[in-house]
């Protein structure tokens, strides 16, 4: 199973594609892949020039990933800000980082261990590494395509409900991304 991180990438245009950043693919073995196997898929990926991290810990290989895109993907989808305007703009940031610290609360919760030093901290370094980068989110609302909001910010509320919390602020989010895509036509 493999989780990237710090990339922002867009298509510009047929045939044009505009790279932000890219900062790590992560990999975990999932349903018993034994090690020498994901050892290998591994050393693929850092043959092509990418940089790899190997997670024995899948729910922290991904909790670390989801903090950064539920604190970004909903609220740039929401106003049409990049990762850097979000975190420059006040209001913005406010209900960004409201997205990020109900899922750093049930990833305690849940007894996960994010190895990201202080949360908030990493999700402000790494998105200050992509300023300029718009989430995939926001891109599918500017293409009128549905979202994967459900898989993203709608998962904290869902999670946090297992554990006795509430997520508020990410359940807002949710359903102001989906009244927008009502007006969608399709997937």
């Amino acid at each position: 199973m493999g989780v990237v991180g710090g990339f922002g990438a867009s298509m510009r245009g047929p045939g044009h594609v505009h790279h932000n950043g890219m900062e790590m693919v992560r990999f975990g073995a999932y349903a018993g892949l034994p090690r020498p196997a994901l050892d290998a898929a591994a050393a693929i990926w850092r043959s092509a020039g990418f940089a790899v991290k190997l997670f024995d810990d899948i729910d922290r290989m991904v909790w670390e990933k989801l903090i950064m895109n539920v604190a970004f993907s909903g609220p740039s989808c929401l106003t049409g800000l990049t990762i850097g305007e979000i975190m420059d703009n006040p209001e913005a940031w406010r209900v960004a980082r409201g997205c990020a610290e109900e899922a750093i609360a049930v990833a305690a919760a849940r007894q996960i261990d994010l190895q990201v030093g202080d949360p908030l901290d990493h999700i402000r370094r790494l998105g200050g590494r992509i300023p300029q980068a718009r989430p995939s989110m926001l891109l599918d609302h500017l293409a009128g395509r549905r979202s994967e909001i459900d898989v993203i910010n709608g998962a904290i509320p869902r999670e946090a409900a297992k554990v006795g919390l509430a997520a508020p602020v990410n359940e807002t989010v949710v359903a102001l991304v989906k009244a927008r895509e009502a007006g969608f036509s399709g997937g």
